[in-house]
């Protein structure tokens, strides 16, 4: 495919990395020479500098044969004008980033489309969700439910309190079994186990199962005992940190800390919720969180635009025995620190912006990408189409990636776990985990 990234910004530079890796036809444009001379010289991409809403511009990068155009700069204006002009010109498919929830509302999807913008990505809203959802269940390091069913998928790090310990998964996970483990992370590296594998204390063990055993699973993972989450403290006022507040249960008591006063009056005007109390001070400052009973918080997020501040914030919050902590990991460099200091979830936005395009690039009909950043992995939902390859035998006969697995299925609603003889059939929605770059190889399946 031919791509252009407009915006070589966190975002498009992940985004040209990912893509290039692929041995796609990448075009980064931007007007700081600075950052295309790193791409340039570091991957096998075309950079170009200029304004992304330049028409002369666009019509040398060969606007006019790209299959895929992103604009992904920090100014939404500028983003939306570039997928207008882009798609004016000749650019089959156009996807911009953009600041204004209003923007993301499905109402409004009509209205861009006839715009000429396929699609409209917020990923602060996407972070946010993910961060909500990992809070609501303070056991949970990554969650993932298919849309109107009760499939879901849980990345559990379980301890030496676990009853799942030193058992072979074919011990645990029978074709009768309540869920399957569909991969490991340990020691940095993620498996998709086989069942001679073991569990280790301090293992990141992704389950795959129904609504009905959720409970069943936190049993045996030794997470009874974990306290459930009413009081959430949010260091930082980002945009993030305001749609977090919003998407919170209502049972939930919300404190945001932030160090810039006018920002703190913008909070107030923005968020208006009893539940959410906006503190005014360095959320670093320890007089100041014992002072708002900080510690006595079942959960600590934080969201400032530093990554080293916000581990070493989640670090701190450990030290006084909350539980559940949340990091904005901005620079991927960081990720590993962060698994190491067993921060918790990890929240990285550029992964997030590079999910959802992604899965449109995919020839196969994907309904749902999610990238798990601390395990190099995607969780995928395929819509499984008439005559596809992965509907002609049962799945032990199919010879598929050896470093993906198929984890569950949605038939008619219903919620169902996939073994070896499972034979898929044509209008299943089917869950799939993917190590590294295989995603693109386990596409051809459907």
């Amino acid at each position: 495919m031919k791509i252009i990234i407009a915006g070589a910004g966190a975002v498009g530079t992940h985004l040209a990395k990912l893509l290039s890796r692929e041995k796609h036809d990448i075009t980064v444009i931007d007007q700081n020479p600075e950052r295309l001379s790193y791409l340039a010289n570091n991957y096998d991409i075309m950079a170009k500098a200029f304004s992304p809403i330049s028409i002369e511009g666009l019509r040398n990068a060969n606007i006019a044969d790209t299959d895929l155009f992103i604009g992904v700069t920090p100014q939404e204006t500028d983003n939306l004008t570039a997928c207008i002009l882009a798609h004016k010109m000749g650019a089959k498919k156009t996807v911009a980033r953009v600041n204004t929830y209003e923007y993301i509302d499905k109402k409004n999807q009509l209205l861009f489309k006839d715009m000429g913008i396929d699609s409209i990505i917020l990923p602060e809203m996407i972070a946010a969700q993910e961060i909500a959802s990992s809070v609501s269940r303070s056991w949970i390091r990554q969650w993932w439910e298919v849309e109107h069913s009760d499939l879901v998928m849980m990345g559990i790090k379980v301890r030496g309190n676990s009853r799942i310990l030193n058992k072979p998964l074919k011990e645990l996970c029978g074709p009768e079994s309540p869920y399957h483990i569909v991969a490991i992370k340990r020691l940095g590296e993620t498996i998709i186990p086989h069942g001679n594998d073991l569990i280790l204390a301090y293992d990141l063990v992704f389950f795959m199962t129904t609504r009905k055993y959720i409970p069943y699973i936190r049993e045996i993972t030794g997470k009874e005992d974990l306290p459930d989450v009413k009081n959430v403290v949010i260091m930082g006022g980002s945009i993030t940190s305001v749609f977090t507040s919003h998407l919170l249960p209502d049972y939930m008591k919300v404190k945001i800390i932030e160090k810039d006063e006018q920002r703190c009056r913008q909070l107030f005007e923005q968020i208006n919720n009893k539940k959410v109390m906006i503190i005014h001070g360095d959320g670093r400052d320890m007089s100041l969180l014992t002072d708002e009973n900080i510690p006595n918080a079942e959960a600590f997020v934080s969201l400032t635009s530093s990554s080293e501040t916000n581990l070493l914030s989640c670090l701190a919050a450990k030290r006084m025995n909350i539980h559940k902590t949340v990091a904005m990991i901005d620079n991927a460099n960081f990720v590993s620190m962060g698994e190491s200091l067993d921060i918790g979830t990890l929240i990285n936005k550029q992964n997030i912006a590079a999910s959802y395009i992604y899965q449109m690039m995919l020839k196969a009909d994907v309904s749902n990408v999610k990238s798990l950043v601390v395990a190099n992995a995607d969780v995928a939902e395929f819509n499984v189409k008439e005559g596809s390859k992965i509907t002609r035998k049962p799945i032990k006969d199919l010879k598929l990636p050896q470093s993906s697995t198929l984890g569950g299925l949605v038939r008619n609603g219903q919620g169902y776990l996939i073994n070896g003889n499972t034979i898929i059939q044509p209008g299943d929605r089917v869950v799939a985990f993917c190590i590294g770059n295989d995603l693109r190889n386990l596409s051809s399946f459907f």
